[in-house]
């Protein structure tokens, strides 16, 4: 007997990328997540909160950040503009193929600095426990970000997220881990 508390509606892999697939080809209308009036507060406090836009909450921002389910690559953009934060290595992960595409035309422009990748499984910990894709070495990030994804996952998937976070999370930025808008 299989026994859940979490009633709440989720997307499988298979239905997230094609509603996120669809998303990419129509540039849905809400996607201006970053800025708009809905998500632009959100996304500010995430910033600061992250240390990487106008935090009292540290005075070295992080240099390494994962970016799991970048989307279109709007998020990692809109950092990487301030090259006052001197992020060196911004890697974007997105089980969509067309959000990969996206991600990869709208980033181009920061060079070597960002990877945008396609985690075709779907399965969050291919990332950096496949002896083929290793996307991540394990340890390397200073800080994990996921925005506008957890909430849609199944608690399996959620978990399997948030264990790539503690794989991928240097040991001493461990407190960094959840940093996510859902």
């Amino acid at each position: 007997m299989h026994f859940s508390v979490d009633k709440r509606p989720t997307l499988s892999r298979t239905e997230a990328k094609q509603n996120y697939n669809q998303f990419a080809t129509t540039s849905h209308a809400g996607g201006k997540d970053a800025t708009s009036g809905y998500g632009g507060p959100a996304i500010r406090v995430l910033l600061s909160m992250a240390s990487l836009k106008n935090s009292p909450h540290s005075s070295s921002p992080p240099k390494a950040v994962l970016d799991y389910g970048c989307g279109q690559g709007k998020l990692a953009e809109l950092v990487l503009q301030d090259e006052s934060l001197n992020v060196k290595k911004w890697v974007c992960i997105d089980q969509s193929p067309n959000m990969v595409h996206k991600a990869k035309e709208r980033l181009h422009k920061f060079g070597n600095v960002v990877e945008v990748h396609h985690l075709e499984s779907g399965e969050p910990l291919d990332a950096v426990l496949s002896d083929q894709l290793q996307i991540v070495q394990p340890q390397s990030m200073d800080l994990f970000i996921s925005t506008y994804c957890l909430d849609l996952m199944s608690e399996t998937d959620m978990h399997s997220t948030l264990t790539l976070a503690e794989h991928a999370l240097k040991l001493s930025d461990i407190r960094k881990y959840y940093l996510g808008i859902s």
